[in-house]
Parts: structure tokens; C-alpha cells; sequence
């Protein structure tokens, strides 16, 4: 019977570590799949910030470029219309510039306001990397309506700046040159602007192609917080418990050590 139940205190002491390692290896298991999905949504944000990256700074071009223009027709406005003007061709001018100057601060805070607040949706969004798609996508639809507006506006002014050759008096074979030099001008712009669009944006008013967005892991963006989350389901007092600084975890060196000695000393 002695050996019997020596037999029994060995095995059930053989089983309890085998037991624990069990555990322990399916705890770790879960540690690595875990970080094999967050390591994925990780690699699908760092795509999405490419795209975020190149919107923002295409608006931020589109917002400097209209500061300047609209800093040149804000001198225009300025300037007094001389006296004995043409009427027609006085309001043609104040028009086009009143154009300009509107739809360059349309950019310019339409712009600032997508640069400013578009990365903060991505990056401090509620809903995690859903906030992350719902960002660029925003910045991916406004894109086209605020090109559209830069390019009436680069219109406005060159029909403002060929308002104002004829404004303020000169000969007429100076402003016919003058109109001529602006209308190759102009020419040779449509070509190169209908060009690239073609080349490098695939069509004139459409500019779609594929996104960042990766559809296999659209079951992986519920991912919540998990600080927040443990915060609003544990008890308050679960939650003060795991919050109050434990004794030695904000201690200095030297009351560290002071611990460490006693201790060793019992």
C-alpha cells in the first residue's frame, strides 16, 4: 500500500507540471496569433498612410498655389479701375478677379481644414482602422471637386489677366501682342494639362484606381481598445486596484535598493 500510494504522489507530481505547461503553451499560442493579426492590421495601415500621405500633400500644393495666386489678385483689387474704362469691360475684369480671389480662398480653407482634421480621423479615430478607411476615402472623394476648383480659379485668372492688358491704357499693337503672347501661352498649357491627363491621370475628369484598402482583413478591423475596454467592463474597484502603483514600481534607486536589502535580509 506504502508503494502504491508513492506510485500515486509521483504521478499526480509528473502530471501538475505537464498541466501547467499546457496552459502555459496554449496562452503563448494565443499571445503569437494575436500578434500575427495586429502585425497585419499594422502592415494594412502603413498602406493606408501612403495614401493619406499623398492626398494631403497634393491638397497642401493646391492650398499654397491658391495663397499665392490669391495674393496677386488681392494687389489687382487694390488698383483703381482708371477713370473713362469701359463698363463692359470694367465688370468683366472686377468679375474675373472677384472669381479668382473667391475660389483661391475656397481652396485654401477647404484644404486646410481636410489637412488638419483627415490625419486625426486616422489616427484618433473611434472606430480604429474603419476611422483609418473612412479618412482616405473622404480625402479621395473631395479630391476631384477641389481640383476642379484650383483649375477654375488658375481660369479666372488668366481671364482676369487679359482683362487688365486692356484696362489700363496702352496702344492698341502693344495689347494685340500682349493678347497674342497670352494666347500661345494659353494654348500651349491645354496641350501639356490635356496631356498628362491623359499619360499619368488615365482620363480628363476621372481619376480612379485601386486603393489600399485590403478586403481580407475587413474581419479584423473590429479590434477594439484594449485599455479602454478594460476600463468601462472592470469593476471600480478591480480598476483602482490595477491602477494604484504597486509598492517598488515608482520607487527611486535608492529606496529600490533599500527594499531589495531588507528583503534579502529576511
Amino acid at each position: 500500500s506504502s508503494f502504491a500510494s508513492s506510485l500515486c504522489t509521483s504521478a499526480s507530481a509528473s502530471a501538475t507540471p505537464l498541466a501547467v505547461r499546457v496552459v502555459h503553451g496554449a496562452a503563448m499560442l494565443q499571445l503569437y496569433k494575436n500578434s500575427v493579426i495586429t502585425e497585419a492590421a499594422a502592415s494594412q495601415a502603413d498602406v493606408r498612410q501612403r495614401e493619406l500621405d499623398f492626398y494631403t500633400n497634393n491638397y497642401w500644393i493646391w492650398g499654397g498655389t491658391s495663397t499665392v495666386m490669391a495674393g496677386f489678385v488681392f494687389a489687382q483689387l487694390t488698383n483703381p479701375v482708371p477713370e473713362g474704362t469701359n463698363f463692359y469691360l470694367e465688370t468683366s475684369y472686377l468679375v474675373c478677379t472677384a472669381i479668382c480671389l473667391g475660389l483661391n480662398l475656397a481652396c485654401i480653407t477647404w484644404t486646410v481644414l481636410l489637412c488638419t482634421w483627415a490625419p486625426g480621423l486616422a489616427l484618433r479615430g473611434p472606430h480604429g482602422m474603419k476611422s483609418f478607411h473612412d479618412a482616405v476615402e473622404f480625402l479621395k472623394g473631395e479630391q476631384q471637386s477641389i481640383y476642379m476648383t484650383f483649375i477654375g480659379s488658375v481660369v479666372a485668372f488668366f481671364l482676369s489677366s487679359c482683362c487688365i492688358v486692356w484696362v489700363y491704357p496702352s496702344r492698341a499693337e502693344v495689347n494685340s501682342a500682349c493678347m497674342a503672347v497670352l494666347a500661345v501661352f494659353l494654348i500651349i498649357i491645354m496641350y501639356l494639362q490635356i496631356r498628362l491627363e491623359f499619360h499619368i491621370g488615365g482620363s480628363i475628369f476621372s481619376h480612379e484606381g485601386p486603393d489600399g484598402r485590403i478586403a481580407g482583413l475587413e474581419r479584423f478591423e473590429d479590434i477594439a481598445d484594449l485599455d479602454q475596454h478594460m476600463s468601462t467592463v472592470m469593476p471600480p474597484e478591480h480598476l483602482a486596484q490595477t491602477t494604484y502603483p504597486q509598492p517598488g514600481l515608482y520607487s527611486t534607486t535608492g529606496a529600490t535598493r533599500g527594499g531589495f536589502d531588507s528583503s534579502m535580509r529576511r
